[in-house]
């Protein structure tokens, strides 16, 4: 889950090119929005890498890719950063692997890095670490999971007439919607626009259009600050530096199987100040029953239980030894619980977002538990479903 935050960092070099110059955002949003329509999907693919079954999702929109892929034996998310210039031969491209360290696995501290052709049939390749050999990557298209689609909504402006500066604002939105139907999932749609895009008008707007107004209000609320600015009479000497304000929003999937999906969405905004803020909200869908998953739909476990059970994984996640205070992280002398789970094949997870339980330097706090050390507090239901 580390990758969020680096992948924000890189995006809106990729498409500041294409964005406008002091212009309204709707011509330029518009052609781009046709150009790339023909080349976005997503897909879930299964195979080994090195030998070892492997599940992993894949977006594409456009010419980028959202990708992560669970080994089938523990289930733990390996979130894949896209490396934009390492194209080659317009075929293969370059990921940097961000990998769970758990203390006293003896798994090395160099990021992995994967070299994956990708197909919307196949992914062939290899995974590197270090200076060992590097192992296979052969993936096929699995028929497993519910049909999803990427829906994307980006937009760029830079404002000129300034000495020091040119003021920019850059949008970026894709967000997945459940495919392969011809009946609207308005379920679906109402749950985005209430947990993602934080809007409470319920109506029967698709996804597309409620993106489309979001992207383009983040622009014109940056053209309104600009204006202000100007108005102000410090247009020449405030720092421009902080009015290159930048939104993104990206999906994936971490699980689709056995009618549930789980959908894991991070978001990233910058409106001026000494950084941006940035966030993971997680998603657990029943695809079945067309509703969102609630935490005692997975497990009757009480807090006073379970709240010893996660510190356990956090100070073995993070290193932290026995005799140490939690303090050396968290703000606390106790983990704080949290709804902002997940769970796939080998456990569940819970992320805790900047600034929620520690301070930002420590970024998206991520605690893995094994459903081995959970399984006598599994809803039934879900354990049958899942086949633990």
């Amino acid at each position: 889950m580390k990758k969020t935050f680096l992948l924000f960092l890189f995006v809106p070099a990729l498409f500041f090119s294409c964005g406008q110059t002091d212009k309204k955002s709707d011509t330029a949003a518009a052609g781009r929005d046709s150009v790339m329509a023909a080349d976005h999907y997503y897909m879930q693919y299964q195979g080994t890498i090195g030998g070892q079954p492997v599940t992993m999702h894949v977006v594409r929109f456009g010419s980028t890719y959202d990708v992560n892929y669970t080994y089938d034996n523990d289930g733990q998310i390996r979130d894949l950063l896209f490396q934009k210039d390492s194209l080659l031969k317009n075929d293969s491209l370059f990921f940097t692997e961000f990998a769970p360290r758990n203390a006293g696995n003896g798994q090395e501290d160099t990021d992995p890095q994967l070299r994956l052709v990708i197909h919307p049939d196949r992914i062939d390749g290899f995974k590197r670490i270090g200076e060992k050999d590097p192992q296979p990557v052969a993936l096929l298209a699995s028929r497993n999971g519910n049909a999803f689609i990427p829906v994307g909504y980006l937009d760029s402006i830079r404002l000129t007439g300034f000495k020091q500066d040119t003021p920019s604002a850059f949008t970026s939105l894709v967000l997945l919607e459940p495919g392969g139907t011809t009946t609207p999932q308005h379920w679906f749609t109402a749950l985005i626009k209430r947990t993602i895009l934080a809007t409470q008008k319920m109506d029967s707007t698709s996804l597309q259009t409620a993106m489309t107004q979001f992207g383009r209000s983040f622009i014109e609320n940056f053209r309104d600050d600009v204006d202000t600015m100007k108005a102000s009479g410090n247009g020449d000497e405030a720092p421009v530096s902080m009015m290159h304000y930048d939104q993104q929003i990206s999906s994936n999937l971490v699980y689709n199987n056995h009618g549930y999906a789980v959908l894991s969405v991070g978001n990233y905004a910058y409106t001026g100040g000494a950084h941006g803020m940035y966030g993971q909200t997680m998603l657990c869908l029943d695809m079945k029953q067309q509703r969102e998953l609630t935490f005692r739909d997975v497990l009757t476990i009480d807090s006073a239980t379970l709240q010893p059970i996660l510190e356990h994984h956090f100070r073995a996640r993070y290193k932290i030894a026995d005799n140490k205070p939690l303090t050396e992280i968290l703000f606390d002398e106790r983990l704080a619980l949290t709804d902002n789970f997940y769970f796939t094949p080998g456990g569940i997870g819970f992320i805790y977002q900047p600034y929620e339980v520690a301070a930002y330097a420590f970024g998206l706090i991520d605690v893995w538990v094994p459903y081995a050390d959970l399984k006598p507090w599994l809803q039934p239901a879900f354990a049958q479903r899942m086949g633990i």
